[in-house]
């Protein structure tokens, strides 16, 4: 069963960590893409509800960086940039996306943080949004809020910043110096379609408001944990995922993973996983559907978490008694030896019809006890244009390859309580681009990630320092992290 974790009051400081997706070769996708660009997305299904007009594809604009060699093996990386972001324990980096001019922006709660112009919309407060150069190596802006910011999401076409905060719902404008609208009180997820549909997450409702703010739907999925939101504005859905807890059927108590799409009205379309009891058979291991978000190559992408391996995500999402169509590479994408271990699963959906496409299991292994399974659990998950996937989050003793890890030309320390880990699959999930962590000594885990026109990145939270810092804006202790 899932337990709430033991949270430490350390000192606690931020992460940002940035570097170019182009350090890994383009390479077909396993369903090659019809469009490109980051504001362009696949044409309406058949049969699928009408979306509000996007804009047409665009080419990579202009002042994105350079492209970089590929990195020779999974386990080195030579990020542009790694620092801090914050002075203050309790600052925090929540959320990060890639901008329609290829600017990084970055959500959370920062003191002491300075560069660029300051925008103060409201009160004010710790809560901002800053906007950084795509190399991640100088601060352009920082915009300053009420709250904390615990997500954000950048509009495809028209680069609008949806921003969730627990002082309520903001759109702003693409360079987060207007807010275009305001709702609601608090909230801990925010997603935001193409058209500028946005869905805003509080406890276990789901708000949808059009570009203008106003109201369209509110979503409550009956007896079931809400972790996350997604829009995907050419199919005209809004995708919730979470678990529900099941005290009836051969698996009891168990809890089980769903995602389900809605249209903006609020109506059921579709759902995976969300088995009923009596149709799990030995599948008794807890299951989660922690993340789901668009993919910049309109794929509805997954990140869940199960204890054990005996897991509903072994099989489809439609159907239970077929197996699912997951991608092994070694022994660390094996559900295999882990006993009750919390280990992650990623998915590829489509986001029409919910259909299966692809899955993998991403599993850390003890090497001095048999290789034995252990935690390793996702925060975050995206895709970029080519559909090479991106996943983050936290991770005990150990990743594949961790004590061969090298950042920047140099080893990194030992693990030491809690990696921040950042995994990089190609399309066809067969081979790993990238599996490194930034905890260099300390600990903590990466909560967001982001992936569009040749720049990545990521942010984390650092309950312990040090990490990994390169060309940072910020080298002392307080957070944010840049690799180059």
């Amino acid at each position: 069963m899932h337990t709430t974790a033991h949270r430490r009051r350390l000192l606690s400081t931020v992460t940002v960590l940035t570097l170019l997706t182009t350090a890994c070769q383009a390479e077909p996708a396993a369903e090659a893409p019809r469009w490109a660009g980051p504001g362009a997305a696949p044409p309406t299904p058949a049969g699928a509800s009408a979306a509000p007009t996007a804009a047409s594809p665009r080419a990579t604009p202009v002042d994105c960086p350079d492209p970089r060699p590929a990195p020779r093996s999974a386990s080195s990386l030579d990020p542009t940039a790694a620092s801090y972001l914050g002075r203050d324990g309790d600052d925090v980096a929540t959320a990060v996306d890639v901008s329609n001019s290829c600017e990084l922006v970055v959500g959370g709660r920062f003191t002491g943080l300075t560069g660029g112009a300051t925008t103060t919309l409201g009160r004010g407060g710790a809560g901002a949004v800053v906007r950084l150069d795509g190399a991640g190596r100088r601060v352009l802006g920082v915009t300053r809020l009420a709250g904390t910011v615990a997500d954000l999401e950048v509009r495809r076409d028209g680069g609008d910043i949806a921003v969730a905060t627990d002082r309520g719902v903001w759109l702003l404008d693409a360079r987060a110096g207007a807010a275009r609208w305001q709702r609601g009180r608090s909230a801990s997820r925010v997603a935001v379609g193409a058209a500028g549909t946005v869905a805003a997450l509080a406890g276990t409702t789901v708000t949808v408001y059009d570009l203008t703010g106003a109201t369209l739907s509110t979503i409550r999925p009956q007896g079931r944990t809400v972790s996350d939101v997604a829009v995907d504005d050419r199919s005209g859905l809004v995708f919730v995922s979470g678990f529900r807890q099941v005290q009836s059927g051969p698996c009891v108590p168990v809890q089980i993973a769903y995602v389900h799409a809605y249209d903006r009205r609020g109506k059921l379309r579709w759902r995976a996983y969300d088995h009923p009891a009596d149709r799990l058979g030995d599948l008794c291991a807890d299951s989660r559907a922690d993340r789901v978000a668009m993919g910049r190559d309109g794929k509805l992408y997954l990140a869940g978490e199960t204890a054990g391996g005996n897991s509903i995500f072994a099989r489809s999402a439609a159907d239970p008694t077929r197996p699912a169509p997951n991608v092994v590479i070694d022994m660390f994408t094996q559900a295999s030896n882990t006993s009750d271990a919390h280990y992650t699963y990623l998915a590829r959906l489509d986001p029409a019809s919910g259909r299966h496409l692809a899955g993998q299991v991403v599993i850390s292994r003890i090497d001095s006890k048999g290789d034995k399974g252990n935690t390793i659990k996702p925060y975050a998950i995206t895709a970029d244009e080519s559909g090479r996937v991106y996943a983050g989050g936290v991770s005990a003793y150990q990743i594949a390859d961790r004590s061969r890890i090298i950042l920047g030309g140099r080893r990194l320390a030992p693990y030491a309580g809690g990696d921040a880990w950042v995994l990089v699959l190609s399309a066809d999930l067969r081979r790993r681009t990238s599996w490194v962590v930034f905890t260099d000594g300390g600990a903590g885990a990466v909560r967001g990630v982001a992936a569009s026109s040749g720049v990545a990145a990521a942010v984390a939270k650092v309950d312990k320092g040090p990490f990994h810092r390169t060309r940072a804006v910020q080298s002392d202790a307080g957070g944010g992290y840049l690799a180059a």
